[in-house]
């Protein structure tokens, strides 16, 4: 059968014929070769003429009603859909597993002319796994990261090569992102299309919401169309929307047997083939393709998804009753510990750019930056880039601007205890931390129509970034101007990331770092032989009773839940406390909600109430 000509008004193409029952495999190939060949000039001429032309790329507007996500699950009947052809070339080729083969590390081998060595967190050497990697998580070889930051190029590194970088969703076909099969996968197009409606309907919406007057998805208008001019994006969004599958069926949040076996090794394919397409692409001279927006989102694909199919961690609770868990795929990224040496290498692609303000792809910069927040909270360190909000004007703005509360809101609430060792940006937070919960507490109450999660997602995000970066008290020692003052700003910072990573940034039992908090928490009340004159101050005893019950609650089911609740019945008698009701009208004078900390706290009380 012919195929049709070329744009019109430019050279006339020969007319090719071919043969539409091929008689081998090896003509089959080489017939889908030249039809994609054909089609994928065809595009370019057309994106050519609608440039010139000045058309819109909103033709087709009449865009089917995408179809119920629940039912978006990947139907993969045969080994042949998963690995369509044994002779066809890809990465999945070879005779050996993905399972033995897969390296799960990424070098990112930036060669130049001139070698440029980068800082030190960027250099070639093993990852040593923290004390929660005992399990068999984060098993990651090294990271080598050598660039010539001087070379030049006419080429920004936000620009993109290939035609088809400027289209959108609308652009490409009715409820089909490639209707012409092009794309730059060897995957089965059912395969393909089904991760792709998966992100559209269900992932993307909740990881990058609309901002106020963009109906737009931002990640569905301009990730997807970015990915099909790029293979090393295009597979990591495939890796990622099949890793996103199957935590949220492990987590029991899908039906049982919706992510079978065979999916399992597509998504270990996946991330095999990420792993070596990205290997390729930092081995290109030009630095200006290294340091693109698809590579470094491709990186953070790879940082925070993962074909690990070890489960042993899975189906832990957590004390606390955490709402809005969802809320930007909080309980799916935490679930899984983050891939220090991908993350390690996505902090030197950000600092060759200048940083998270040079990316201009929609929604990327606030992607990494919540990524940042994400992996500090786990490893209870400072982020490693700025906060980038959703909504442009929202940049800049302090704790009080963007929450909506006000100095002397400070000044009569946390502020008082300034006294007692606070530091000015101390009591900022605990407000922000406050007013935040009230702000869920809001939401859930009354059910808006179209709520604005963007907000919602910022002030959780910016309130978690400011608590992450204040400073411990070893930093702080020139600042308090009584030495008890350093024991009760630590304990108190200490206590508010425990009540963050379980009430108010979420961090499911997987990566939760409460066991460590607890830990900490009891060796710095434990640092002072003689404690008794820290205590005396009457917020100072409020402050201790607070701290020892969220402490209390973080260590369940571990070895210091004994001292907590031993030091905790001292304190509650020599203040008079003898009833749950009394200890929580203390605790709600500090970080509380009921609906989230009632049932731990009341459990606690009933083993503190056996010593009194």
């Amino acid at each position: 059968m012919p195929l049709s000509k070329g744009a019109k008004g430019r050279a006339k193409e020969p007319i090719h014929f071919v043969n539409a029952r091929p008689t081998s495999e090896n003509e089959k190939l080489r017939i889908q070769r030249l039809v994609r060949a054909h089609v994928g000039k065809w595009i370019s001429d057309q994106t050519k003429d609608r440039s010139s032309a000045g058309e819109s790329s909103d033709s087709n507007s009449n865009r089917e009603e995408p179809c119920d996500p629940a039912s978006q699950i990947l139907e993969i009947d045969t080994e042949e859909t998963l690995f369509p052809s044994s002779s066809s070339p890809s990465a999945g080729s070879s005779r050996e597993s993905p399972e033995s083969t897969i390296s799960r590390s990424l070098s990112l081998s930036i060669r130049s002319a001139s070698h440029v060595p980068l800082p030190p967190i960027a250099s070639s050497h093993t990852y040593e796994p923290l004390e929660d990697d005992a399990e068999g998580h984060c098993e990651y070889s090294s990271c080598q990261v050598v660039v010539d930051s001087t070379r030049e190029s006419t080429r920004s590194p936000g620009q993109e090569n290939g035609p088809l970088a400027g289209y959108t969703i609308k652009a490409m076909g009715s409820n089909v992102f490639d209707p012409f099969h092009t794309y730059p996968s060897h995957y089965t197009p059912e395969v393909i299309h089904a991760c792709e409606r998966y992100c559209i309907d269900v992932l993307w919406p909740q990881l990058t919401p609309p901002t106020p007057g963009d109906r737009d998805v931002s990640a569905t208008k301009n990730w997807l169309p970015l990915s099909l001019s790029d293979p090393v994006l295009f597979t990591a969004i495939l890796f990622g929307s099949l890793s996103h599958q199957r935590c949220r069926w492990i987590n029991r949040q899908t039906p049982d047997g919706s992510f079978s076996p065979r999916y399992q090794r597509l998504l270990q394919q996946c991330e095999y083939e990420t792993i070596k397409l990205a290997n390729k692409a930092f081995s290109d001279p030009d630095h200006n393709r290294i340091l693109s927006d698809s590579i470094i989102l491709s990186v953070v694909c790879m940082a925070h998804n993962i074909a690990d199919d070890n489960d042993r961690r899975r189906h832990r609770s957590i004390p606390f009753k955490p709402p809005l868990t969802q809320l930007q795929w909080l309980d799916v990224y935490a679930s899984l510990p983050p891939n220090l040496v991908h993350l390690r290498g996505l902090i030197e692609l950000i600092k060759l750019r200048g940083g998270l303000k040079n990316i201009k792809l929609p929604g990327l910069a606030t992607t990494v930056a919540f990524s940042a927040i994400l992996t500090a909270s786990y490893l209870l360190s400072q982020p490693a880039f700025e906060y980038i909000p959703f909504h442009e004007p929202r940049q800049g703005l302090t704790l009080q601007e963007l929450l909506g509360y006000t100095s002397l809101d400070v000044e009569l609430g946390f502020g008082r205890l300034r006294q007692i060792g606070f530091t000015p940006e101390m009591a900022d937070v605990f407000q922000a931390l406050r007013v935040y919960t009230n702000i869920v507490i809001e939401h859930i109450k009354v059910s808006h129509p179209n709520p604005d999660l963007s907000l919602l997602c910022d002030q959780r995000n910016v309130v978690q970034y400011h608590l992450l970066n204040l400073p411990s008290a070893r930093h702080l020692t020139t600042w308090f101007p009584h030495p008890h003052h350093q024991t009760i700003y630590e304990t108190c910072r200490l206590a508010a990331l425990i009540y963050a990573v379980g009430v108010t940034f979420p961090l499911p039992s997987q990566c939760s770092p409460l066991p460590r908090l607890a830990n900490l928490l009891q060796e710095t009340l434990q640092q002072t032989p003689d404690a008794t004159p820290l205590w005396t101050h009457p917020d100072a005893q409020v402050a201790l009773l607070w701290a020892l019950t969220l402490g209390g609650i973080a260590a369940e089911n571990r070895p210091e839940r004994a001292w907590f609740v031993h030091t905790l019945a001292q304190a509650a008698s020599s203040n008079g406390i003898y009833s749950w009701s009394e200890l929580k009208s203390v605790l709600e004078f500090m970080l509380w909600y009921d609906t989230a900390c009632d049932l731990a706290g009341y459990s606690l009380w009933l083993e503190v109430a056996g010593r009194l």
